[in-house]
């Protein structure tokens, strides 16, 4: 397994992207999920996290009214012949896997049908997971905020998805194009479903996680951008724009700095101001830096569990800028992953905590109200080329890795199991934490999940897409 993984969110999906096993039960359900995605232990806490959030409810500090109305949904469920397991078993399935915290959240349009918290923020100092006040780091769920900005300016017409991106970008002596094709426009829809043929290796992913802030303090997320799709450069796909499907995190970072050349506001503050200010969201405990926070210690720290001495030299070699530290002597034990940045920021480390995410996602649920038109979040859902471009096939010779079929919107995507049923979201993977954002395809549902664990070490990372949509 190649430590890329970390940097992609890749998710081992077997042929035709799902299993067909037969759902003729919950437990049928879940087994399903259990063997679509590569890590059997993770996969497992994390679909019972979610399939709880069914059948239990937090009854303290709520209104009568709100206690009403989550009695009513859950009922509803309930009639539906759900059996799932309660917080004792989630607990125990957390420590199994090896998974410090979580927080999961579900909502429907109009209310937060269910929150909790489980486990810890922090190993030492010893801390409890908070819902509204524990910050997580989002990873490649922030691409779902970039979207959501290219949307608002298409409805003021100020950007539009198929145009060249260069007349948006106004670099004096660049321009982003591909070398081989160099006559073939980069637009915007391309960047956020992934099909712009951007494919920076490994070793330069790897390269640009720093400690702290020094990310940012050494390049700007367009020095970076410009540096990485400099024409010369190997960080591109033998293929067409617009040809193929390869996921990349400096593409959908790229559409954000359209945002911010088009608005001239950076795209941190504008995420701030345009769509989470709006949402009724506290700005103030939203940021990218660690120096946008007053009080670090709300941060979630970031775990890897080590069995052995083994696999945590695997983690230093492969990040040794990281300083990861083990928090025992002996083995095995916790692995303590220090705050990191990097300049390319808005696809992978807005943070956030779960409660005010679950405000962003109701939005989308609520068909963009009141930051979007529905027209625009249909836009996002909809499959940019019908599902009819093809993965990348790398060869074996490149560094660069692609990741299994997914079926493409503008940043979040679709899975769709062997029944028909879909549901569209996304994951996120960074060292030391591992999240997941999905709604179900009739958009009554949407579920949240983020956990600060990390449990199988650098080389074998897969993110658990579950949902229950009877």
């Amino acid at each position: 397994m190649c430590p890329i993984y970390l940097w992609h969110d890749i998710i081992y999906l077997p042929n035709e992207h799902f299993c067909y096993i037969p759902l003729s039960n919950i437990r049928g359900f879940l087994w399903i999920f259990l063997n679509i995605y590569g890590i059997p232990v993770i996969s497992l806490s994390l679909i019972y996290l979610r399939i709880t959030i069914f059948i239990r409810k937090n009854s303290k500090n709520q209104t009568t009214a709100i206690k009403r109305r989550q009695a009513r949904d859950l009922n509803a469920l309930r009639r539906k012949g759900l059996n799932c397991p309660n917080r004792q078993w989630i607990e125990e399935s957390l420590n199994k896997s090896f998974i410090p915290g979580a927080a999961v959240v579900v909502v429907n349009a109009t209310h937060v049908i269910y929150e909790e918290a489980f486990g810890y923020h922090s190993l030492i100092p010893s801390h409890f997971i908070d819902m509204d006040k524990s910050i997580f780091t989002l990873a490649s769920i922030s691409k779902t905020l970039i979207a959501v900005a290219v949307m608002q300016l298409v409805e003021q017409k100020r950007v539009d998805l198929d145009m060249d991106i260069n007349q948006y970008l106004s670099e004096s002596g660049y321009r982003i194009f591909h070398p081989q094709y160099p006559s073939h426009s980069i637009t915007l829809r391309q960047l956020l479903s992934h099909s712009a043929s951007i494919a920076v290796n490994e070793n330069t992913q790897i390269s640009l996680y720093k400690t702290g802030d020094t990310a940012f303090e050494q390049s700007t997320l367009a020095d970076t951008l410009f540096t990485l799709l400099n024409s010369n450069t190997s960080n591109w796909l033998p293929e067409a724009p617009g040809s193929v499907s390869f996921y990349s995190n400096e593409g959908s970072s790229l559409a954000a700095l359209v945002v911010q050349r088009v608005t001239n506001i950076s795209f941190d503050r504008y995420v701030k101001d345009r769509i989470l200010k709006p949402l009724n969201i506290d700005v103030s405990q939203v940021g990218v830096r660690l120096a946008d926070f007053q009080n670090r210690e709300e941060l979630v720290k970031h775990y890897a569990y080590a069995p052995n001495t083994s696999n945590l030299n695997d983690w230093l070699e492969i990040m040794p800028q990281l300083n990861i530290i083990p928090l025992l002597d002996s083995f095995p034990t916790w692995l303590y992953i220090p705050f990191f940045g990097f300049s390319a920021y808005p696809a992978g480390l807005f943070r956030m905590s779960a409660s005010s995410l679950s405000k962003f996602l109701r939005m989308f649920i609520n068909k963009g109200f009141p930051i979007l038109s529905a027209r625009s979040i249909l836009e996002i859902k909809t499959i940019v080329g019908a599902g009819l471009i093809p993965d990348y096939i790398q060869n074996t010779s490149n560094d660069a890795e692609g990741i299994p079929s997914l079926f493409f919107g503008l940043s979040w995507y679709w899975a769709t199991l062997s029944d028909g049923r879909r549901y569209i979201g996304h994951s996120g993977s960074l060292p030391g934490s591992r999240h997941l954002m999905l709604v179900n395809e009739k958009s009554t549902l949407g579920v949240i999940v983020l956990s600060n664990g990390d449990s199988n070490g650098p080389g074998n990372h897969a993110v658990t897409i579950s949902s229950n949509d009877r």
